[in-house]
């Protein structure tokens, strides 16, 4: 995995705060959102509801979680500062703050961690195919910008398209950063299963593909280019199948670690692909891919991955946290409940909501355990 600064005892463990906030937001926020689609809460006061769910769990759970995986070299004051907007965007998105008031809210954080982790990322970045990830960290103001700017009326669906941007950023950022972690440890599951060399597990052009299909497919949504987007997104998804499967994605089931990550990866990639399909056919929206897509793949990926950062930035000793195995099977139950809720709208979307919900209780309930059992040690 590409680190954008080496971590200095020095600084706070920028982790901690934002993965118990990004965990704590992601079960509060979909439970909210189903109480307003089901009428038991008041609406967004003029805003585009499905807009602002999709706005909320990209740049404001996905988010957050980026925020903890950047932030590794920040002061106190700077990371309250950072965490303070965030929540300050999330509040005035929940209450419906509009007008300037409501854009200066909502651009803090994007510019923060552009400021505070993107900036960084760049001038440390020695690699030219990890500089992607700072004009990618970037991208996020543009999308909050976009968004906001439909908000007021002043872009055609900006709302969608700016939710839709972010989608694309985050599916980039997960997808390219996948194809470091992935190859790599699954090299090292091969040696110790079968005592033998993951050889030609790369392919540079086909992470090309995946950065170029994403990153058109986000500035044809943002320039409302439809005929560019969509094929775009679909060609992205299609190499980062092909780039998975020299992976060894069977062989990762038996891995406890590794298993969620490559079936993470697997449905997102295979959720913009198909989504992008139906739009494509004719087909409509594609509404059930993108959940496969974020629910199943931008879940799965970032659940296993916070823990698997904190593993790492704890210098924890034992084996892989038990709480991966039942997180990892709710948000696949939540997956599969969201996609047959045509079906039975009324208890498969509460239901799906629920599971993900717990998941993520679960998962800020594991981190705060062991936090704790640090401190007390």
């Amino acid at each position: 995995m590409p680190s954008p600064v080496p971590r200095s005892g020095r600084y706070p463990k920028a982790h901690r705060s934002f993965f118990l906030a990004a965990a704590l937001y992601a079960a509060l926020a979909v439970p909210l959102w189903v109480a307003e689609w089901a009428g038991w809460l008041p609406g967004c006061h003029g805003c585009d509801p499905v807009a602002r769910h999709a706005h909320e769990m990209v740049l404001g759970f996905a988010g957050a979680v980026l925020g903890g995986y950047l932030f590794t070299k920040v002061s106190l004051a700077r990371l309250l500062a950072a965490l303070a907007a965030w929540a300050a965007a999330r509040i005035g998105a929940w209450s419906g703050i509009g007008g300037t008031p409501g854009l200066v809210l909502a651009l803090a954080y994007p510019a923060l961690l552009f400021a505070f982790g993107g900036w960084p990322f760049l001038k440390a970045a020695k690699l030219g195919h990890n500089m992607v990830f700072a004009p990618t960290i970037a991208g996020f103001a543009v999308a909050e910008a976009l968004y906001q700017a439909g908000r007021l009326g002043l872009v055609e669906a900006g709302e969608r398209r700016g939710a839709l941007v972010a989608l694309s950023l985050v599916a980039l950022m997960i997808l390219v950063m996948g194809g470091r972690v992935i190859p790599a440890a699954m090299a090292g599951l091969v040696r110790k299963e079968e005592s033998r060399e993951l050889f030609d597990r790369n392919r540079p052009w086909l992470e090309w593909l995946v950065v170029a299909g994403l990153a058109l497919g986000a500035l044809g949504e943002a320039l409302a280019w439809p005929l560019a987007h969509k094929p775009a997104l679909l060609l992205a998804g299609a190499a980062a199948l092909m780039r998975q499967a020299r992976w060894r994605p069977l062989l990762a089931a038996r891995d406890v670690s590794m298993g969620p990550i490559q079936l993470g990866y697997f449905l997102l990639a295979a959720g913009v692909m198909l989504a992008s399909a139906a739009e494509l056919a004719g087909m409509g929206p594609g509404t059930d891919a993108l959940h496969l897509a974020t629910i199943g793949g931008i879940g799965l990926v970032t659940a296993t991955m916070m823990l698997r950062i904190d593993h790492i930035r704890e210098r924890r000793e034992g084996g892989w946290p038990p709480a991966a195995v039942p997180v990892a099977l709710l948000l696949v139950v939540a997956t599969d409940l969201r996609i047959l809720a045509s079906i039975n709208p009324g208890w498969l979307v509460p239901a799906s909501a629920a599971a993900w919900s717990l998941a993520y209780v679960v998962l800020a309930a594991a981190l705060a355990k062991g936090w704790l059992s640090r401190r007390r040690a």
